[in-house]
């Protein structure tokens, strides 16, 4: 997809009323063990290594504005809930160009670079649309519970991580 069309559809989904939020059909293909990006360092990361937490998985690039104005909350919502809710980033984007954002925008997340096959995945996932952002929520079993297309706010975020934290 080009940058232009993913661009398009990323403006498409800032301006759309609402969300997503919705378990996957019982036939969505997925496998969080098979899901592999490298890290900003090259390093490659599974995403296996966050079982156990719940996975805030957002799909995103430099250049999607919605992508850059759900960031900051991101940030905030990984501080809070660290040690029960992983976030993590997965930027569909040149991989300087990310470090440059993530570097100038202090994102303190794990991200990962995404690469040929990621818009594939985002659709098999149940972006149909190819948008961005793109988040999808994983219980701490790794299955995902749901799918949020376009800009988030906290509130949306909570209503799709409460009730798969573990007990306080």
């Amino acid at each position: 997809m080009t940058r232009l069309a993913l661009w398009m559809l990323a403006l498409a989904a800032s301006l759309a009323p609402s969300l997503t939020l919705a378990a996957p059909p019982p036939s969505a293909p997925f496998s969080l063990e098979n899901l592999r990006y490298p890290d900003l360092n090259g390093q490659p990361r599974q995403l296996a290594q966050w079982r156990g937490k719940v996975v805030v998985l957002n799909f995103w690039a430099t250049w999607c504005n919605p992508c850059r104005e759900e960031m900051p909350m991101l940030n905030r919502y990984a501080d809070r809930y660290g040690g029960a809710v992983a976030v993590v980033g997965v930027a569909l984007d040149n991989p300087v160009a990310v470090r440059n954002f993530v570097r100038e925008f202090g994102i303190r997340y794990p991200i990962l670079l995404g690469d040929a096959e990621t818009s594939q995945w985002m659709r098999a996932a149940g972006n149909t649309q190819g948008g961005l952002p793109f988040t999808v929520v994983l219980d701490p079993a790794g299955q995902p519970v749901a799918r949020l297309l376009g800009r988030l706010t906290e509130a949306q975020l909570d209503a799709a991580v409460r009730g798969r934290l573990p007990p306080r």
